[in-house]
């Protein structure tokens, strides 16, 4: 297991691997920058927190900003903001995403302060916005199931701690039949983002207890990975063969850890392809 590069993020979030470029974004929330590392680092300064962030079919990304949806371009560093999701909330900001296997985009947003149940979970229609879900305090963890069948969402507020499964329909982007997947104690960490393996297991950052947990399909803990950072935030799949994992963290005062950084590691499990927005669908 290995950083990627020396670089320590304040609060590093989101990995995304680009198939095409063969380059690994993520961002920092609290620098409020974004990075890609293809060999050598590039990064964009923002003018305000970004939290998830997805691949557009024209090469460029959807950020969920602070104050909504934007569309960036690498090419010139240029961002064009599309829709805010809660204009009635302005303490809020967008934190963790993902996008369904048929390119819908959803974003979970965190309450400021997050001890109050007033984040949400939105869709990015061609319309705009459109709340799913709401009562959420640090909405996380959201990722689907190969089949496109099946999200997962968690809430990452310790009073909470909980992730959950959801009923995806393809055709629609509707979600229903909310159940627990998995609580996780104090010993287990709290869960922030997750993805979902070719084997169909579920992976969260368990931020707090330096680790990362594979849950099978009923929830349980099939395995513990420990990582060299106390505060791991979110699991991407990438590489040629998607089998190299990606973990960003947020940063600590121990020097002697890579809190902060992105580390890389393999453990011959294989990740599923990134699925992207086609832009027309939603500007």
């Amino acid at each position: 297991m290995t950083a990627i590069h020396p670089h320590r993020s304040g609060t590093g979030e989101s990995p995304l691997w680009c198939a095409a470029t063969s380059s690994l974004w993520w961002v920092d929330i609290t620098g409020m920058r974004l990075h890609r590392f293809d060999g050598a680092l590039h990064s964009w300064q923002l003018d305000q927190p970004v939290g998830p962030i997805a691949l557009t079919d024209r090469g460029r990304l959807i950020l969920g900003l602070k104050t909504g949806f934007a569309l960036f371009d690498p090419a010139d560093g240029s961002t064009r903001f599309l829709s805010a999701p809660e204009p009635d909330r302005p303490a809020n900001r967008l934190n963790d995403g993902a996008v369904s296997r048929g390119g819908r985009f959803f974003a979970a947003s965190v309450a400021g302060p997050p001890d109050q149940p007033l984040a949400a979970l939105h869709r990015l229609d061609p319309g705009g916005p459109v709340q799913l879900l709401d009562g959420l305090h640090v909405g996380n963890g959201l990722a689907f199931s190969a089949d496109d069948r099946t999200m997962y969402m968690s809430d990452s507020w310790a009073a909470v701690a909980t992730i959950w499964r959801f009923d995806h329909d393809p055709e629609t982007g509707e979600i229903s039949n909310r159940r627990v997947f998995r609580t996780l104690t104090p010993e287990e960490g709290r869960p922030d983002g997750g993805c979902v393996d070719a084997e169909g297991f579920y992976w969260c950052a368990a931020i707090g207890a330096a680790q990362l947990l594979r849950l099978d399909p009923d929830g349980a803990i099939e395995r513990r990975v420990p990582v060299p950072m106390t505060r791991p935030t979110k699991i991407a799949f990438g590489g040629a063969d998607l089998e190299t994992i990606y973990v960003t963290s947020i940063a600590g005062e121990n020097p002697q850890n890579d809190d902060g950084r992105t580390v890389a590691l393999n453990l011959g499990i294989r990740g599923l392809p990134e699925p992207i927005v086609i832009e027309k669908d939603i500007v």
